[in-house]
């Protein structure tokens, strides 16, 4: 037989007349499986695929058992292929190689009728479960009803002036504490973070609504002050109460802080409806660079004063993933918070510039490079959930500011096609051919250099938006 093994005693193979096996056609090489190893002499012209059962009757006694598949592997390496020799495979004498198992694929099922496979091949597809499915639909529903009928008892209050409306407060007030505590048994409890998730999103819709129908008269700026502070108030609080769904009632709550501030300001001031939007864009923009560095400190990753000892400064190593984790969380939720006031801001400032007269190309401009600003910071961020984030919202603003420009004045067709190719295309591009190049470090920092120059052309047009030029030209002509 051509192969030789000594389990114990470093030797190699020898032939039948006492000489040592010296020719180039043998490679002599030690295979080691996962309870003993072998010094072996293997042709270095068969492929390895007919070399492994020798090897494995050799090593029988630690390798029996379950029948698996064995392969051949450089230590460190992928496994060899079969199809290919040792010197192919550029084996040299002295190599280290290793044998090992995996367990045999089940052989592949057969069927006399063509219905009985589809039915196992469609049986054994991963597919979600019908109980998970049936509640996230239920989550859904109950958000959308929710959502839904809040909106039309609003407008019925508004629009009638019931006498009901300060009632109708305290339903919904009433409403929004069931929701969460039963959101807070739900999760603590029972262990069900969605329902806890979907009780708390709906206890802040049930007190954003309360807050809005609690002021009498309206709707105007105090109406919103008090539902942005009291849904923002619900969102922070089922944070701590409910215990999960921190991105999410980090974004709900950052969101309606942002929108009770611009309230207050509305309410307090006289400011125009489009400077309050510029404000709030700016300062959302302003406040995502610094989202980063916030989540860092607020999930105690900072790095701490150097009088401190170093054992005292860095977190324990279990403590550290969940100390990331954490991280992680709020920088998705506050990024979701601001990215969604930068969008409704812009929105908000287009639709006061279209309502005010005059020219909207101001504010079509605005909202366009406020989307570009938010698409362009989707390809920062490695998560999905923060990346879903700030395309929905660009592409919000986006589409704003194209129903806009293709409305405004005399309707003109064929320039109204040629941006819905050109928004088409770019999306595509951006989605299927942008990740998939491979990009040199000058195209990349000329790419990024076009993103700081989206951002500052942001500021121009705000303060264009907000009249400061007019005011100051003005002042300089007097």
């Amino acid at each position: 037989m051509w192969i030789g093994a000594h389990i114990d005693i470093r030797n190699w193979l020898t032939c039948g007349r006492g000489r040592e096996i010296d020719v180039p056609e043998f490679r002599r090489v030690s295979v080691y499986a996962p309870e003993s190893h072998a010094d072996l002499a293997l042709p270095s012209g068969v492929p390895v695929g007919s070399l492994i059962p020798q090897i494995v009757d050799i090593m029988a006694a630690p390798l029996s058992g379950v029948p698996a598949h064995y392969q051949l592997s450089i230590a460190g390496a992928a496994a060899l292929d079969e199809s290919k020799s040792l010197a192919q495979h550029g084996i040299r004498d002295g190599s280290l190689l290793v044998l090992s198992a995996s367990p045999a694929p089940p052989p592949t099922p057969r069927f006399d009728d063509p219905a009985d496979a589809v039915a196992t091949f469609l049986a054994a597809a991963a597919r979600p479960s019908a109980s998970a499915a049936a509640r996230r639909t239920a989550a859904l529903a109950a958000g959308w009803l929710t959502a839904v009928g809040t909106l039309v008892l609003i407008r019925t209050a508004f629009e009638t002036n019931a006498a009901g409306q300060v009632g109708a407060a305290g339903v919904l007030a009433a409403a929004g504490g069931i929701a969460l505590s039963a959101g807070a048994i739900a999760h603590r409890g029972f262990g069900d973070g969605l329902a806890g998730l979907t009780l708390g999103l709906l206890a802040a819709g049930f007190a954003t609504g309360a807050g809005l129908l609690a002021v009498p008269g309206g709707p105007g700026a105090p109406n919103a002050l008090l539902a942005a502070t009291a849904g923002a108030a619900t969102a922070l609080l089922a944070l701590r109460i409910i215990g999960c769904g921190r991105a999410l009632f980090t974004a709900v709550g950052g969101f309606g802080l942002l929108a009770a501030a611009a309230a207050l300001a509305a309410s307090v001031g006289a400011a125009p409806p489009r400077v309050l939007g510029a404000a709030c864009t700016l300062l959302s923009l302003a406040l995502i660079e610094t989202s980063a560095r916030v989540s860092i400190r607020l999930a105690g990753l900072s790095p701490q004063p150097a009088v401190i000892a170093a054992a005292e400064r860095m977190p324990a190593g279990d403590d550290l993933p969940a100390r990331a984790a954490r991280a992680d969380s709020w920088l998705t939720g506050l990024l979701g918070a601001f990215s969604a006031a930068a969008s409704l801001g812009a929105i908000g400032t287009l639709v006061a510039v279209c309502h005010a007269g005059g020219s909207p190309v101001g504010g079509i401009a605005f909202a366009a490079t406020t989307g570009a600003t938010l698409l362009a910071r989707s390809r920062r961020y490695p998560g999905v959930a923060t990346a879903v984030t700030f395309t929905v919202t660009g592409t919000l603003t986006l589409s704003a500011g194209f129903v806009v420009a293709a409305t405004a004045g005399a309707p003109r067709l064929p320039w109204v096609a040629v941006g819905i190719a050109v928004l088409a295309a770019g999306t595509l591009w951006l989605g299927f051919l942008a990740p998939a190049l491979t990009w040199s470090p000058l195209a990349r920092r000329g790419v990024e250099l076009a993103e700081y120059l989206v951002l500052a052309a942001v500021v121009p047009l705000a303060c264009w938006i907000c009249g400061l030029y007019g005011a100051l030209a003005a002042l300089t002509l007097s």
